[in-house]
């Protein structure tokens, strides 16, 4: 009898310890994590006609829902902190610095017109945003070649292959006062109009303000509301830009 009541006792607390060790979102709330795929993909070369959501998070077990990339990529201010001038990315890795902070990875193509998957090859996208703290690197503007290397972060661009595909990875941006979360970009490619936009990136639990309280976030379309899911390990979002031509 006792070795029978062992055996039930060490079942239960089996499952009380299984229950318990459930992976929490990368991001660290389901209000703006990252959401786990059942069975992810390889982060290589998505398909043309995959895109983040346009919600500003995913539950969790679920992959993103496609959203609607359609229509020209919409210009929003540079912002004060635009740097000109800053470096190509080595191997995509946009937090040189190691700055602390949780990775993320974006992805996408750029594309010629409002519509279609004609890709554009050689496109440049500078990259900027906020360190987790919500200070930029520089918290100023005007040309790289200002500043000294170690007062560059968080800055620099990717170019697009024959695809148009491009990536980078990058650490979850932070907030500052009077704006949520979110990445600068901006692409130019021969032949076409350059736009500057930005990703504006899920809120997390106890943030100032969230995308409906943005007046930028809310200036551009949902597309522009990124959602990521958690790929190989790391919350990826994918996002594509539509230029037109000159």
């Amino acid at each position: 009898m006792k070795r029978r009541n062992s055996l039930i006792i060490s079942t239960i607390l089996g499952v009380a310890i299984l229950s318990g060790c459930t992976a929490p979102n990368q991001t660290g709330n389901n209000s703006g994590g990252a959401a786990t795929t059942s069975n992810p993909s390889s982060t290589s070369n998505p398909s043309p006609a995959s895109s983040s959501s346009s919600n500003a998070g995913t539950s969790s077990g679920n992959a993103s829902t496609a959203a609607d990339d359609s229509g020209l990529t919409q210009q929003v201010t540079q912002g004060p902190y635009y740097v000109t001038g800053t470096s190509q990315l080595t191997n995509g890795n946009l937090n040189y610095d190691n700055l602390t902070g949780k990775k993320i990875k974006v992805q996408g193509y750029v594309y010629a017109g409002a519509s279609g998957t004609t890709p554009i090859a050689g496109a440049k996208v500078e990259i900027w945003h906020a360190d987790d703290s919500g200070n930029y690197h520089p918290n100023s503007n005007g040309a790289a070649s200002k500043y000294s290397d170690d007062q560059l972060s968080l800055r620099g661009y990717v170019l697009t292959d024959e695809k148009g595909y491009y990536e980078y990875t990058t650490i979850y941006p932070g907030e500052y006062t009077g704006r949520t979360r979110h990445i600068h970009t901006n692409t130019t490619a021969s032949g076409y109009k350059g736009v500057i936009t930005q990703l504006i990136i899920p809120s997390l639990s106890g943030d100032q303000m969230t995308a409906a309280q943005d007046n930028i976030a809310q200036s551009l379309p949902k597309y522009n509301q990124v959602a990521f899911t958690t790929v190989d390990g790391v919350p990826t979002t994918t996002f594509n830009y539509r230029l037109a031509a000159n």
